[in-house]
Formats: C-alpha cells, structure tokens, sequence
C-alpha cells in the first residue's frame, strides 16, 4: 500500500488524476485477494496489483476510461468458465471498485495521511465509497454515511530483535523492506550502530540480562532471538516469556532448543510458557546461509502477520 500511496501522491502533487482500483469482493477462485489495489493513471498501471494476467488487462483499461470521464464505478468480472470475455476460467467473480481521484488538495492530506500510518505506530480507516467519486481516511468509522469499502490501515507492530550478528544484518533490512518496523538490541557496541541497520527504527546497545522495563513489548510485536550464543538467547527468551508479544522465535538447532528448554523449565517456566516460542525459528525451507536464513525468518513473520493483521471491510447504507 505504501507504493500505492506514494505513487498517488506524486500524481496529485503533479496536478494529474488517477484510479484506484480495489478488490472489494471475491467469490470462488481468482487470481486477486480481497483487498488487492492497484493504482493507474493516464499512462497506466503506477503501482500494485490486483492479481495480473486479463482481469488486471481489463481493469487497467476500465480504469483509464474512466480517467477521461473523470468518474469512477464498481464492475463485477465473471471468471467462471462460461465467461470467455476475460479468456480466464478461474471459477470465480470478482467485484472491483474503481475510485477517481482528482488532483485536490482533499486527496493530497488523504494520501500523506495514509503514507504517514504506515511509517508510524498509528491506526485508521481507509473508505472507498461505491459512488466511485470519494475516497476518505477516518479514525472512527461510526460517524460516516453512505455505502463504502473500508479497510484497516495499520503498522504499528515491531519487530523486536535481539543479537546484531550476520544473520540480524540480513534479516533486518529484509523485514523493513516488507513493511515491519524493527528494534535491534546486541550487547557489543560494534554490532549495534546505526551504519549496520540503517533501515532499524531503534538500535540499542544493552546487556541482555537487562532487558527488563526497556522495551514496551506489544501484544501485535514479535521478539527475533539472534544473539551470538546460548547464553545470550537463554537471558533474552527469559525475557521475552514475560511479555504479550504474539510471536518469540529463536534461533538454533534442536539440541539447542532442548538444551534452553530444560534450563528454562529448572528456573520455573512451563511447557505452556515454552509453547509460546518457535524453535527452531523460520520456515523450514533448507535454507543453510544467514541471506537464506533471513528469508526463512521473513516468511514466517508473513505467515503469522497475515493470521493477526485482519483486514476489515463492510457496507453501509445511507442514512
């Protein structure tokens, strides 16, 4: 959404109209989720995706249309097998509202609202009304009238990680780059600076058996163990088993996860508590070297992001 909305504030800010186009229903099979945008403008497709292949053709072409009446619509797409229009047999339909938005200075506050959400810990409401001629951002959604889409924006989950070593290098900058907002804590002063995680939100240097009352560990955080050695992921998992965070993964072979595992029991953690962790941390994907590691990290940090970042979306109908 970041690109979207980046895009679109370019346009605006050049004085030039656009389309969003939003996947607002799906029923079936299709290669578009609920939710899926993509902006277009005069020349085309700017940024984002509603799935590709012909129903984006399609869409991509609605919209430019539109563009030219300066209006916007909602069209529902057949993908079932009888529909030979698109030349996809998905078995699915697929409603997508094309909201037109003009060069105003309304949308401009609308779009670097939205930009300043997702680099913030912040939380709004996105509306796309089915006029196809309105586009708000909202905090509360109580007060509005009238038959819309609306969306969660939301970025305010971090991603807590601690240990600065090769691996952290590498999954760090990969996370920011997917949209997580990270904190790095190492008890070395060279591997927690600012040049090694330029992307970071936060880099601490700080014991890890001082962790206590530094951090304000959410329950949509996630806690990354990467510290050097056993005892460092020992005094950090004995920290991050006192806080709500939704996700603890730590790094390390399964001896090793054994081995922390009987420690924490002997100091009075339960099986429940040790339940909480993913050890080791990752997809299990074969990966051997920290970049393939990272990515391994990355895609469970999706998996579980897509469980609890619900989207929200609902009609209204005016009062």
């Amino acid at each position: 959404m970041k690109k979207i909305f980046s895009a679109l504030l370019k346009n605006i800010e050049e004085a030039r109209p656009s389309l969003l186009v939003t996947v607002t229903n799906v029923t079936g099979s299709s290669p578009g989720t609920k939710g899926a945008k993509m902006l277009v403008g005069e020349e085309g497709r700017l940024a984002g995706t509603i799935g590709g292949g012909s129903l984006e053709y399609q869409a991509i072409n609605a919209a430019k249309e539109l563009l030219k009446k300066q209006q916007g619509t909602c069209l529902q797409y057949d993908l079932t097998k009888e529909a030979a229009g698109l030349g996809m047999i998905c078995g699915g339909k697929v409603e997508v509202l094309f909201s037109y938005i003009a060069p105003t200075a309304e949308y401009k506050l609308v779009a670097q609202t939205v930009l300043n959400t997702l680099s913030s810990r912040k939380t709004g409401w996105l509306l796309l009304f089915y006029s196809g001629q309105k586009i708000s951002f909202v905090s509360d959604t109580e007060e509005v009238t009238g038959k819309y889409y609306v969306e969660k924006v939301q970025n305010s989950s971090r991603v807590f990680v601690f240990g600065g070593g090769h691996l952290a290098q590498e999954v760090v900058p990969l996370l920011s780059h997917l949209g997580f907002i990270c904190v790095v804590t190492d008890d070395r002063a060279a591997f927690s600076t600012r040049e090694l995680f330029p992307t970071a939100e936060a880099v601490y240097t700080r014991s890890f058996t001082d962790l206590a009352g530094h951090y304000d560990v959410e329950a949509e955080d996630y806690i990354v163990v990467v510290t050097r050695g056993h005892e460092g992921d020992f005094e950090v998992e004995r920290f991050a088993l006192q806080t709500a965070a939704c996700y603890i993964g730590v790094v390390g072979s399964k001896a090793k996860t054994a081995a922390l595992n009987a420690k924490l029991l002997a100091t009075g953690y339960t099986a429940k508590d040790l339940a909480r962790v993913t050890a080791p941390i990752g997809l299990n994907i074969g990966s051997e070297t920290p970049a393939e590691i990272a990515v391994s990290i990355a895609a469970q940090l999706i998996q579980v992001r897509a469980k609890i970042n619900i989207k929200y979306s609902c009609e209204t109908l005016a009062k």
